[in-house]
């Protein structure tokens, strides 16, 4: 398994300074991805900034951690997991479903699986298959349409088409349909502004 780096290099307090953008009185809490994190030497306020443990924070988003005494440095390593994580909360950042969904649509276009993949929940990202939207011949156009909605949940119909092409009409590439719900925090709060793609239907493929 590929695996990316950071180095800091500095005290053995093993620190990460982050930008302070709004915290309440002593003590500071420190919440990763909506969970409550407890570590050992709580954050500070020094300078302005809030101080907090690094290793608490890159273990708790899945990196490893380790302290070089000789160098006095601390090395933090990436898996391809975490990375692809990073990616797909990027990618699935949308002010609405109806972008979110636009998003998606776009990667689709380009035939582009492995990002099309991240937009979906791991549970069925391997529904995203080269039989599914093809290889080879150019997408033209992308049609988006909203099914239903109700409560945190939306459903959607896409079709893409190839051409037209000379005096050959448009024709069906592959159609879906697919149900978008907001991501939600271990205590099952909504993260705002980002979304999965829940589930998938390829009711067509050429």
């Amino acid at each position: 398994m590929g695996k990316k780096w950071l180095v800091v290099t500095g005290a053995v307090g093993l620190t990460i300074v982050l930008a302070t953008v709004a915290f309440a009185a002593n003590p500071i809490k420190l919440i990763v991805n909506g969970q409550e994190i407890k570590p050992d030497v709580p954050p500070q306020l020094i300078g302005g900034r809030t101080m907090v443990p690094i290793r608490w924070v890159a273990e708790a988003l899945g990196a490893d951690v380790q302290w070089d005494e000789q160098n006095r440095t601390v090395i933090v390593s990436l898996t391809e997991k975490l990375e692809a994580d990073l990616i797909s909360n990027y990618l699935r950042t949308a002010d609405t479903p109806k972008h979110f969904v636009e998003n998606f649509a776009r990667a689709l276009q380009g035939r582009n699986g492995a990002v099309a993949r991240l937009f979906l929940t791991p549970e069925i990202r391997e529904q995203i298959k080269p039989e599914v939207i093809g290889t080879s011949t150019p997408v033209k156009e992308i049609e988006i349409n909203e099914a239903t909605a109700s409560e945190n949940s939306y459903r959607y119909n896409i079709k893409a088409y190839y051409g037209p092409y000379e005096d050959q009409p448009p024709a069906l590439a592959f159609e879906m349909n697919l149900t978008v719900e907001p991501e939600k925090y271990p205590d099952g709060s909504v993260v705002p502004g980002r979304y999965f793609v829940t589930k998938l239907e390829a009711s067509h493929c050429d």
